[in-house]
């Protein structure tokens, strides 16, 4: 490496430093950190090994203390307080990854896909752009990965009272130590395509830096996922931070990786797919490696929701006000959890 390169290394890493800071300040004052913070923060910890990124979530912890004390409460997954979601959240933190052994009712699951159905402006992502492509069809696909915009998941009634379920909030709270914001909710079609991975469908193996310093991830599946129809694959304890196998990686950026290369630094033991019947319901440190494995046969539904700590949370870029009609449940979350819907205004 000669003088010259080192040179521009150490500016490109003190700009980003000083975009960092200076997003910070930022979010102190507006509560939001913009699109220029994001990318300094990435390329810091790429270049850092995730070790700006460790020290960020415990600014984020001073900054933003846990809200309210977790109370016991009854989910659709079951009953749980806060010793419960405690060892779920200890559980995450060493494996990446935790599935819940009770599933919600299949009646329930085919409900939402039901309202989804129904819906329009369904769209693909190509490169960094949503295109609108025609409904899903099993028989005709065009597309390897169907989305339904986030405001059309909002106006499906059965999808509400999944996100109004407090199992979401209170364990990613548990998780961050720290402010849980609900950051977004999501539904997606997985058809059989061409069986080749698709960049575009998140078919390749890559972290997540959706809404950093640190997010949770909730998947439901809405039908059954085999090996077969297109599983969520995440690779066991990529997660932590400061790891050295993950240099190398990590050191050439934001990019794809290839399965050999996974499996080569982490093991082929640890190369988890996680399938499950309809109802399944998993929790995801998506900073981890993953991947949805491209389906062979059927299709896989899938719905998601995200929480974040509030650094990146758009609430006031990109606030995204409610149908006017709720669900009862969801507007009793709303109120109990008030700070968790920042995003999300009521309809005036």
């Amino acid at each position: 490496m000669t003088i010259r390169d080192i040179l521009v290394r150490v500016y490109t890493r003190a700009r980003s430093a000083w975009n960092a800071a200076w997003g910070m300040l930022c979010y102190a004052w507006r509560g939001e950190a913009g699109p220029k913070t994001w990318h300094a923060l990435l390329d810091l910890h790429c270049a850092t090994n995730g070790h700006s990124t460790e020290i960020l979530r415990r600014v984020m912890r001073g900054l933003k203390p846990a809200p309210a004390p977790i109370h016991r409460f009854v989910s659709q997954l079951g009953t749980f307080d806060a010793e419960a979601l405690k060892d779920i959240a200890d559980r995450i933190r060493r494996d990446g990854y935790y599935i819940f052994p009770q599933r919600l009712p299949e009646s329930f699951c085919d409900e939402i896909v039901r309202g989804a159905r129904a819906a329009d402006g369904w769209t693909r992502l190509k490169g960094n752009r949503l295109e609108t492509v025609p409904t899903f069809d099993p028989d005709h696909p065009v597309t390897p990965r169907y989305i339904l915009p986030e405001a059309s998941v909002w106006r499906i009634s059965p999808y509400q009272r999944l996100i109004a379920d407090p199992v979401f909030v209170n364990l990613s709270q548990s998780y961050f130590g720290g402010a849980s914001v609900l950051k977004e909710v999501s539904l997606w079609w997985s058809p059989v395509t061409d069986g080749k991975p698709d960049e575009d469908a998140a078919q390749l193996f890559h972290f997540d830096y959706d809404a950093a310093p640190i997010w949770l991830k909730f998947f439901i599946y809405l039908s059954d996922v085999t090996d077969q129809t297109g599983p969520h694959v995440f690779v066991k304890g990529s997660h932590l931070l400061r790891q050295e196998k993950a240099r190398s990686i990590l050191g050439r950026g934001y990019v794809r990786i290839g399965d050999d290369e996974v499996r080569r630094i982490y093991g082929r033991e640890n190369v988890v797919e996680l399938a499950g019947k309809k109802g399944t319901v998993f929790a995801v440190d998506t900073m981890g490696f993953h991947k949805g494995k491209p389906p062979v046969s059927g299709h896989r539904v899938l719905a998601q929701i995200e929480y974040a700590m509030p650094l990146f949370v758009p609430s006031r870029s990109a606030p995204l006000p409610l149908p006017r009609q709720l669900e009862p449940a969801l507007a009793e979350a709303r109120q109990a959890y008030a700070w968790a819907f920042a995003r999300y205004p009521l309809t005036a």
